[in-house]
């Protein structure tokens, strides 16, 4: 007998949500690289700002003489002389080295470059640097910068550097007298930056891959509940509840299909053809009558398993109402239907039903019809019908078969 296919498979939502969760963890991991790594570059900057203000106060009073004016007030010199330039590169090399600075410079108040390790510059003014700004304004201002060629303190060229540039004001008894830009080399934390990056981005993967892991087990048992529910759903609106058959409006949509199928192949051979079997209990209402409708409720049961036994994986029954049964046998004949009918009908009448464990004789009597192209369905239910009163009057427990008329 004939079994339905689900009306819908998971799988196919699963795939979408398994892509849809793909390229989510992609994103989130892109996204939480790059912010990882900002986080820990803003880090180092803020490393190297507190270490340039500290460097800062320090360099006032190392070089308190040269870069202060000599009469004691308390304002940047203008002008530095060049033998003074040279002591104080070869000074402020040797101070600033352990600190990692590499670079300098020393904002007048005006924003003219009175003092930096690359001499050419000195003496110009830099009006438009709103870092600079900010810093002759009493704030901080620090960003990191690569540097692919540099010269450092010894005059020696380095090359693939990161650096912080720090514009950090000069206070002198609380007054602002200028800015000194300090250039930091951070490129030993280049490597750490990664591998902390890398180190977070892989403990994010595994709790993803985790959370990711349990989400769609979760999902996949519920739209397995909800799928085992659909079945549920959609077997109760084509299976009858009492005998497990096909309930009538399937059957005629099953019939429909055959038909369909007669009508793509023509008659070759047998093939085409499509034979109804109308089946009804003899006297059930005395059954209910006598012994209850429970039955008459065992006994329709008990016929459905009984027919199932006479048929073939590929025919199809179905309860057409109250007693009455409608089988559909594909590619075959009125000769080997007829066959099909009396083995059923003998399997019935042969064996007496139960209820309560109290035998029931009981018996069927059935009607033949078969559909060939050019016949209607209707017209083949109703000949089958009529072949099944046929055996009502002919005595019951019998077949008899009916070929309906061809319409013109």
């Amino acid at each position: 007998m004939s079994t339905a296919k689900p009306c819908k498979n998971i799988s196919s939502l699963i795939r979408l949500l398994t892509v849809l969760a793909f390229f989510s963890a992609i994103a989130i991991i892109a996204l939480a690289s790059f912010g990882m790594n900002r986080i820990y570059t803003h880090q180092v900057i803020n490393m190297a700002e507190k270490e340039a203000i500290l460097i800062s106060h320090l360099l006032v009073d190392h070089s308190h003489d040269t870069l202060l004016a000599s009469n004691g007030s308390t304002k940047l010199r203008t002008q530095i002389e060049p033998l003074e330039i040279s002591m104080l590169n070869k000074t402020l090399s040797e101070f600033l080295h352990p600190f990692d600075i590499v670079k300098i410079k020393v904002f007048s108040l005006d924003t003219q470059i009175i003092y930096s390790t690359d001499n050419v510059i000195i003496g110009e003014m830099d009006l438009q640097n709103k870092r600079l700004m900010r810093a002759l304004a009493g704030a901080s201002d620090s960003h990191i910068v690569l540097k692919e060629a540099l010269r450092d303190l010894k005059n020696e060229t380095t090359f693939d550097v990161d650096v912080v540039e720090t514009y950090t004001p000069i206070i002198v008894d609380g007054k602002i007298l200028g800015v000194f830009e300090l250039y930091i080399d951070v490129t030993k934390f280049r490597k750490e930056i990664r591998n902390g990056t890398l180190q977070s981005l892989l403990l994010l993967s595994s709790i993803l891959l985790l959370v990711y892991i349990i989400a769609f087990s979760v999902a996949r048992s519920g739209m397995k509940q909800i799928a085992e529910a659909e079945e549920r759903l959609r077997k109760q609106a084509m299976i009858d509840a009492l005998t497990g058959a096909f309930n009538r409006g399937e059957l005629m949509s099953r019939a429909e299909e055959e038909m369909a199928r007669i009508i793509r192949h023509g008659p070759d051979g047998g093939s085409g053809e499509l034979s109804l079997v109308m089946l009804d209990i003899d006297h059930f209402k005395r059954v209910n009558d006598t012994y209850g409708h429970q039955a008459g409720d065992a006994v329709l049961q008990q016929m459905s398993g009984r027919i199932k036994q006479g048929l073939r994986l590929y025919d199809i029954m179905g309860r057409y109402g109250g007693e009455e049964f409608l089988l559909l046998l594909p590619h075959t004949d009125l000769t080997s239907t007829y066959l099909v009918a009396e083995r059923i009908r003998t399997s019935v009448a042969e064996k007496p039903f139960t209820f309560k464990e109290q035998p029931l004789t009981v018996t069927v009597s059935l009607g033949i019809s078969s559909i060939t192209p050019g016949i209607n369905l209707n017209d083949a239910i109703n000949a089958a019908d009529q072949a099944l009163y046929l055996a009502k009057q002919n005595g019951r427990n019998r077949a008899e078969c009916q070929l309906p008329r061809e319409q013109d």
